[in-house]
């Protein structure tokens, strides 16, 4: 069972570079609608930047979820 905990919290660690990459080019993204948009761009822009930070606080809490449950559960 330590193995498969082990297995878990190594993937999600390796998923959080990939995902604060992908955050950083979906606020890009966001960015260049929000700047070149105009006024349909402003709606896309917002859509990306709570795209791209939903996706980031996911990936990120699931780790910390992880190593909590990890740390207080015993099996």
């Amino acid at each position: 069972m330590e193995s498969l905990i082990a297995s878990a919290t190594a993937i999600l660690e390796w998923l959080q570079m990939p995902a604060i990459v992908g955050a950083a080019i979906a606020f890009c993204i966001g960015g260049y609608y929000l700047m070149f948009g105009g006024d349909q761009g402003r709606g896309k822009a917002i859509k990306w930047f709570v795209g791209g930070a939903v996706g980031l606080v996911i990936i990120l809490g699931a780790l910390s979820l992880a190593n909590s449950v990890s740390t207080n559960i015993t099996f």
